[in-house]
């Protein structure tokens, strides 16, 4: 199995295009309870029978396997959309799961629409927002980045 060294740690890059039977038993158990439950995740809304029978066995490149886009989903049923894409492949090879979620969720933005350009306005123009202190508390800036041809989950 070939062996990638990310940020430190090694990764198996798997070559195999499907999910072991453990997982796949598992991952089986897991989506009928998600299906009993009470849970309104777009997750639950989306993974139909039919999806998720054509996306149970297969993987990425990466070894990232529907199980690990909806592992979260699965065991926090209050979530609200419930799937991460655990590598960029895993867009298109779960599109059948990732394209209808994203389009709700973001108000009918479809895989053919484009982000509009930037516009941050005249970031000199930006004034104190609370000039006395009595209204914020804190702040907080959240930046995330993900590197072209890594997976995104942990390895």
């Amino acid at each position: 199995m070939p062996v990638e060294i990310v940020a430190g740690v090694e990764c198996k890059k798997l070559l195999t295009d499907e999910i072991d039977g453990g997982d796949l038993s598992e991952l089986e158990t897991q989506y009928k309870k998600l299906m009993a439950s009470d849970s309104k995740s777009l997750l639950k809304k989306h993974l139909t029978q039919e999806i998720f029978d054509n996306l149970k066995t297969k993987k990425t490149t990466f070894g990232s396997t529907l199980f690990d886009c909806i592992k979260s989903g699965l065991e926090n049923y209050d979530s609200g959309i419930g799937i991460y894409a655990a590598d960029a492949e895993a867009y298109s090879v779960f599109a059948d799961l990732f394209d209808p979620i994203i389009e709700e969720y973001h108000s009918g933005f479809t895989k053919t629409d484009k982000h509009p350009a930037k516009n941050w306005g005249d970031v000199n123009s930006l004034g104190n927002l609370d000039p006395t202190g009595d209204y914020i508390v804190s702040t907080r800036v959240r930046c995330g980045r993900s590197m072209e041809g890594y997976p995104f989950n942990p390895c």
